[in-house]
């Protein structure tokens, strides 16, 4: 078997796979976080009706 760059065995091929599903993990955990304790970020789309409906009374 040659030892060039393109060939890779199964164990290193499965490591970082692995490796790549951990990263995804960690970036959802990290958004929904972000997205929890941001509150500018937070979808409010009840509050935001509310708030126009509120401010087209007071027209």
């Amino acid at each position: 078997m040659t030892d060039s760059a393109e060939v890779l065995d199964f164990a290193q091929a499965a490591e970082r796979r692995k490796h790549e599903r951990r990263e995804e993990k960690v970036t959802d955990i990290r958004d929904q976080f972000n997205r929890t304790f941001n509150p500018n970020s937070k979808p409010t789309p009840v509050k935001d009706f509310l708030r126009k409906k509120k401010a087209k009374k007071k027209r």
